[in-house]
């Protein structure tokens, strides 16, 4: 289950974290109280319930920190975030050791956990603070948390704030990875598609459909930037006999997310909330699919040709 957690408020994280907390932690969780510097952190010192695991949980001074953000993408491999991290946190949390209050490290934020950046900003905490227990829990963990301990998002209200719908992703996937192989070993007519575009598609004029969809200015301007080129190039690969039963899978994924986006529209706001919604759920689930940008690319030309949104 995944919760748009970008949409509650900071203190409304900071009181999740601290009902996750509870429950790996202990009830001995001090909640979060703000600091000399500004800060707000969680206590909790003893031996923790189930953290990280029951067998061999950690134990002694606990320090728990809640880094929250509204940005619907944004990931701990941000530059901000890393400098945030490495410019301020880690000096007081060196003080914190020196001074005898802390064991062991937790942070909390609802922004995507890569594997290798996230694994290097822990180590360089470790060493640069002097302590072996250090972890940071992103939004995927903490969703996982949220699914296992449904009282929590009771209590909270979280409910609502469910990524409203779940679609066949595979159709998109499939379209993503058959579309790659052809541009590429096909650049010449790639080219030919390039010239042909600005016939084929940048006459319609898209004012209206962007109001009534309540697509952004500068967010269109990425798609013309990014994405038109292929567009022609699209309708070919559609449109070749060869590619029946892709063309087939365009469609009914189109069609399914139409039906899905028109039920659940005012669930959003921007209409490219909707893109970042499709685009990271299919990564997700594929995170071995190669060319992602591609998914982008499709889900603009279903815009583009009306067969998502309203025209």
């Amino acid at each position: 289950m995944n919760y748009r957690l970008e949409y509650i408020s900071e203190d409304d994280f900071e009181k999740l974290v601290n009902r996750v907390c509870h429950e790996i932690l202990g009830c001995g969780v001090i909640e979060f109280t703000k600091g000399k510097d500004g800060g707000r952190d969680g206590k909790f010192t003893g031996v923790a319930n189930k953290f990280p695991s029951e067998r061999e949980p950690w134990r002694g001074k606990f320090i728990i920190q809640a880094k929250h953000t509204d940005n619907p993408i944004a990931s701990c491999s941000d530059n901000d975030f890393q400098r945030k991290i490495e410019n301020e946190e880690i000096l007081k949390l060196y003080k914190l050791r020196e001074n005898n209050e802390l064991d062991n490290y937790i942070l909390f934020t609802n922004r995507k956990l890569s594997a290798i950046k996230g694994t290097r900003l822990v180590q360089k905490i470790k060493k640069e603070v002097g302590i072996d227990n250090v972890e940071i829990i992103g939004k995927e963990v903490i969703n996982r948390y949220l699914s296992k301990y449904k009282h929590i998002t009771k209590d909270l209200s979280l409910d609502k704030h469910i990524l409203p719908f779940e679609f066949t992703d595979s159709d998109l996937k499939e379209l993503v990875v058959e579309f790659t192989k052809e541009i590429k070993s096909d650049k010449e007519r790639l080219k030919i598609a390039v010239d042909r575009v600005k016939k084929d598609f940048t006459y319609i004029d898209k004012d209206q459909k962007n109001e009534k969809n309540k697509l952004g200015k500068e967010y269109f301007e990425i798609i013309k930037g990014n994405s038109l080129l292929h567009f022609a190039k699209i309708d070919e690969f559609l449109q070749n006999p060869i590619n029946s039963e892709l063309s087939d899978m365009y469609m009914d994924s189109a069609f399914e997310l139409k039906n899905l986006i028109t039920v659940k529209r005012d669930e959003f706001g921007a209409f490219e909330e909707i893109f970042v919604l499709i685009y990271n759920l299919v990564c997700d689930r594929n995170p071995k699919l190669r060319n992602k940008r591609f998914i982008y690319v499709f889900l603009h030309y279903m815009y583009f040709n009306c067969d998502i949104g309203q025209k």
